[in-house]
């Protein structure tokens, strides 16, 4: 059954006690447009309205999606933030004492927004309520192509794509909490530091060709290296997802030159987001790390 927020606030919540989340930032926007932004019978037909126990509320789940992808987190440090990250409570008008939910439940309302074909919902809102509020232009008035300059706005889709994978492939798999690391060899630790611990964004020169294949290198070994971790974990549906869409970047992107040495491909794979029982031609390479053996 559809279930609402409920209109009365309460003495505890964020947005009503002084705090220092600024204005100007994406969760003080959020916050000023907070009573618009999204509302619970927006989504009404997604839901039986009658009978059944309550949802939580769409118009508070479609925020934490906002958040979630503009922070770029998994469902688990999504739930995490809601319960104790003030700028995150201030975006949604929470109290302080909101105690969370399970993070299966975002699982489960993507799911239902993708079956429904609402799947732009929160976005399209975002950016209707936000070039009504003016934080938002109506035109882009200005763009700037990247690829004379080689830039790495030019040339890293592939490098990023790994990069942010790996990442989110060993947050998932629990790597961000310390315990989870006893025990392990310090060549494992360190990879898990350099990609969870801190933004391991390259500090090289993108128009050198030497230095961009060097890069790649290192991204493929750790991508793969990463998959070969997460697969103790691959019950987890998070890393599953995950370790999927990794390996398919490898499979898609990575072909290997001459020297044995992993190049990108010539044209990269135009949806990194097909669903798992979709079965599409690749390079050799696909088929390579298939045979690895990794669950995903």
């Amino acid at each position: 059954m559809l279930g609402r927020r409920k209109p009365q606030r309460s003495l505890f919540d964020a947005i009503g006690l002084p705090h220092r989340v600024p204005a100007d930032s994406f969760y003080g926007r959020m916050a000023a447009v907070g009573d618009v932004l999204f509302s619970d019978d927006d989504l009404k037909d997604l839901y039986c309205l009658d009978s059944g126990r309550p949802s939580l509320p769409p118009s508070l789940m479609s925020g934490v999606l906002l958040l979630q992808f503009y922070d770029d987190v998994s469902d688990e440090e999504a739930v995490e933030r809601l319960q104790f990250d003030l700028r995150w409570k201030v975006a949604l008008h929470l109290p302080l004492d909101y105690p969370g939910f399970d993070p299966s439940s975002l699982t489960y309302f993507r799911r239902r927004l993708v079956e429904n074909s609402r799947e732009r919902y929160a976005f399209d809102r975002l950016v209707a309520v936000g070039r009504a509020a003016g934080f938002i232009p109506d035109k882009v008035t200005l763009l700037i192509d990247a690829t004379p300059a080689k830039g790495a706005g030019a040339v890293q889709d592939t490098y990023t794509l790994l990069r942010k994978g790996v990442r989110k492939l060993l947050k998932a798999a629990g790597y961000h909490v310390a315990g989870k690391r006893q025990g392990l060899l310090p060549q494992v630790r360190t990879l898990i530091e350099r990609y969870v611990d801190r933004d391991h964004k390259a500090n090289i020169d993108w128009s050198n060709p030497q230095q961009r294949a060097a890069q790649l290198r290192d991204l493929v070994t750790d991508a793969e290296a990463a998959l070969e971790l997460a697969a103790s974990d691959s019950d987890n549906a998070d890393v599953r997802s995950i370790g999927w869409l990794v390996t398919k970047i490898l499979g898609d992107d990575i072909v290997t030159g001459e020297q044995g040495n992993p190049q990108i491909g010539n044209g990269t794979a135009p949806d990194l987001s097909w669903p798992k029982n979709v079965i599409r031609s690749g390079s050799c390479r696909s088929v390579l790390i298939a045979q690895k053996g990794y669950p995903f």
